[in-house]
């Protein structure tokens, strides 16, 4: 997917702010809102276009998922890694093939992230960080905020992929 032009400075700009601003339980009570935003566009998609690539479009609404649920794996297990033990984890859970265990399997993924996260902290000044691909060094707070922001992207994504123009 395409970011584009001047997004990255607005969603930097963003997470900087809101990661000093906000406590680690507002935080994550917005990405648990946004979450559930993404769950509910994902389970809007109907059957029949599940897997159907409209004209003009990069991905399935299937693909869609599969690539919020492993982007946001990545980023989940990461910050609980951080928040946990102090360490930033290399290993990531895969992501299943249908829409459904997809979905499962996000769910638990981001909810024992933001349990970590309510329950306590190795790293409570936020000084591990570690690279974005966009955004540059990132420490946990920041990268719990991209969660939000990228699931909110990809629900409004998904229902742009229901509605061929």
């Amino acid at each position: 997917m395409t970011i584009p032009e001047g997004a990255t400075e607005v969603i930097l700009s963003y997470v900087r702010k809101k990661a000093a601003e906000w406590t680690a339980e507002e935080m994550a009570q917005r990405v648990e809102a946004a979450v559930a935003v993404l769950e509910t566009a994902a389970r809007a998609v109907p059957d029949d276009l599940l897997e159907v690539r409209q004209e003009g479009q990069e991905w399935s609404p299937l693909e869609c998922i599969r690539h919020v649920a492993e982007v946001n794996h990545g980023t989940a297990t990461r910050v609980r890694g951080v928040v946990s033990e102090g360490v930033v984890p290399e290993e990531i859970p895969a992501v299943p093939q249908t829409r459904e265990d997809v979905l499962s399997t996000h769910a638990g993924v981001i909810a024992g992230t933001l349990s970590a996260v309510r329950e306590g902290n190795a790293d409570p000044d936020a000084e591990i960080q570690w690279l974005h691909p966009f955004l540059g060094d990132l420490n946990w707070k920041e990268w719990l905020l991209t969660l939000r922001v990228h699931s909110l992207d990809h629900a409004n994504q998904l229902e742009a992929l229901q509605h061929p123009a």
